[in-house]
């Protein structure tokens, strides 16, 4: 993540701007990264639909580079009415860099900013979101795309898209996690006061980022330096010598906060982790449980069959798979 360009037209909404860009410029009032964030646009003062101003906007970059996210920022649009010419010269700059999209370089919209994006044929093929009174007009538009309803967000390949004002902010933190990991977007998060969302269609949190709707300090950094503990080893001394508060204590806390005893928790830790390894290697079944602190194999299919259905094995399959077919 290098530099990040909202794309902006006449009519935008503001929080559908503002939202995402403070959760992005975090990142360098946190002193995380130095992220450049730049309102890019086809005019270089407009109206916004809520009535404030924007001035000194820069005009479209005419080349991206390896490391570049580009938000188009929702508008207000009416989609009985011709495009506008703002809107025409975003749907062509789309199309162009669209064609020639380099490799690490994200495309995201927010809102209607979906609407541009099907305008620009880069939602043909892919699944994507939108708000939901735009549903139908997003189907319209990109008749090869597959439109789903009742989602915050939709990652497919390099386009992400996601529903109605404060589903920008939910977006962001979802590149945050995938850019930082989720102990940064958990920290960000809770600077800016924000809770993680899900509908009931959307894809699971990380464990990572559950349990996390708390204001308890002590608890958050219990959760933090279990986020960075690459093996999960068994709690007992080392938490007590970590943040020197007995553990009976800090399950009690833990408990209390979450909602979750904090054995549970880790658990529940050790098998996202679990599943992480079985995407991201070739490692043996055995040896991931190994790494993950399981006391056997036994114990490791007993707490797998808690929460999944199919076997590991049937598991890893289907999951490299779904994500070849998204990719």
């Amino acid at each position: 993540m290098k530099r990040i360009f909202f794309v902006v037209l006449p009519q935008m909404h503001i929080l559908d701007l503002g939202g995402p860009m403070q959760i992005f410029a975090s990142l360098t009032e946190l002193d995380i990264a130095d992220v450049k964030i730049q309102c890019v646009g086809p005019e270089s003062h407009l109206q916004s639909y809520q009535g404030l101003f924007l001035n000194a906007i820069a005009p479209l970059p005419k080349r991206l580079i390896e490391g570049d996210i580009v938000v188009v920022v929702g508008s207000k649009i009416q989609a009985e009415l011709p495009a506008t010419p703002a809107q025409q010269k975003v749907t062509h700059w789309l199309r162009d860099i669209g064609t020639k999209l380099p490799s690490g370089v994200l495309i995201a919209s927010v809102c209607t900013g979906a609407v541009l994006l099907a305008q620009a044929g880069l939602l043909d093929g892919r699944f994507c979101t939108t708000h939901h009174n735009h549903l139908r007009t997003l189907q319209q538009l990109a008749p090869q795309a597959r439109v789903i309803n009742k989602r915050i967000f939709v990652q497919d390949g390099p386009i992400y898209t996601s529903a109605g004002v404060s589903a920008g902010i939910d977006l962001a933190l979802h590149l945050i996690t995938q850019y930082f990991g989720s102990a940064i977007s958990a920290r960000i998060a809770r600077e800016n006061l924000i809770q993680f969302r899900r509908l009931e269609a959307d894809p699971q949190l990380s464990v990572h980022l559950s349990y996390r709707n708390h204001h308890h300090p002590l608890i958050h950094a219990v959760q933090d330096w279990l986020a960075q503990q690459t093996v999960q080893a068994p709690l007992g001394e080392s938490v007590m010598t970590q943040f020197s508060v007995s553990y009976r204590h800090l399950s009690r806390l833990f408990m209390k906060e979450c909602g979750i005893s904090l054995k549970q928790y880790q658990q529940i830790m050790r098998l996202d982790r679990s599943r992480q390894l079985f995407m991201d290697t070739d490692w043996s079944i055995e040896r991931i449980v190994e790494h993950c602190g399981f006391a056997s194999l036994q114990s490791f299919r007993a707490a797998w069959r808690q929460h999944e259905t199919l076997p590991p094995s049937k598991w890893r399959e289907k999951q490299k798979r779904d994500f070849q077919g998204l990719s």
